[in-house]
């Protein structure tokens, strides 16, 4: 059974009361707790001083810059989570998967308004803190995410969505929000 496949099974089992709290507490702590440590601190602390790495911009700039990237990241993050909640009946992982496709903003403006905010966040994050190296490990782990999301995701939106999906996608851009005219 390929990948995709089991994704759209596991959408549809339900979830004992410990493994509901499991899949909402695990994303929890890696998206804010061990992702962060790797991509941040090993690198603002250990590998620019240890390439001897100059700092992105000045003081002032990296705060006003980052500040604004990290409000649109969290904006964008808090957003889709209350719409994928209220309007899909669901949460962003496969174990809890949304049971109604969202196409309402934040989803109108794009298709994948989670990653969108995720990555101004940490972007945002690797300004404030001025890290060359964070901002490079931001940038691969970006494309990973970017690259999961286009062969595995929506693959398995297309088999849980069919046609409804389809439709969707054609009209709504993969993930440089655009005005939407709902």
């Amino acid at each position: 059974m390929k990948l995709v496949d089991k994704l759209v099974v596991l959408s549809k089992n339900p979830l004992s009361p410990k493994n509901r709290f499991m899949a909402k507490a695990a994303p929890i702590f890696v998206f804010f707790f061990f992702f962060p440590a790797l991509f941040f601190i090993v690198p603002g602390f250990v590998l620019d001083p240890w390439l001897s790495l100059p700092k992105l911009f000045s003081p002032t700039t990296s705060i006003i810059l980052g500040g604004i990237m990290i409000f649109l990241g969290v904006s964008f993050l808090l957003w889709t989570l209350k719409a994928q909640k209220e309007i899909g009946k669901g949460t962003p992982m496969p174990l809890m998967a949304t049971q109604k496709l969202v196409v309402q903003k934040p989803y109108s403006f794009t298709r994948n308004p989670l990653a969108f905010g995720l990555i101004n966040f940490y972007v945002g994050i690797s300004i404030a803190i001025g890290s060359i190296s964070s901002l490079a490990i931001v940038s691969i782990f970006s494309a990973l995410i970017l690259a999961y999301i286009k062969f595995i995701e929506e693959k398995e939106l297309a088999q849980r969505y069919g046609d409804i999906y389809m439709a969707y996608k054609k009209i709504t851009p993969f993930l440089i929000p655009r005005r939407s005219s709902k």
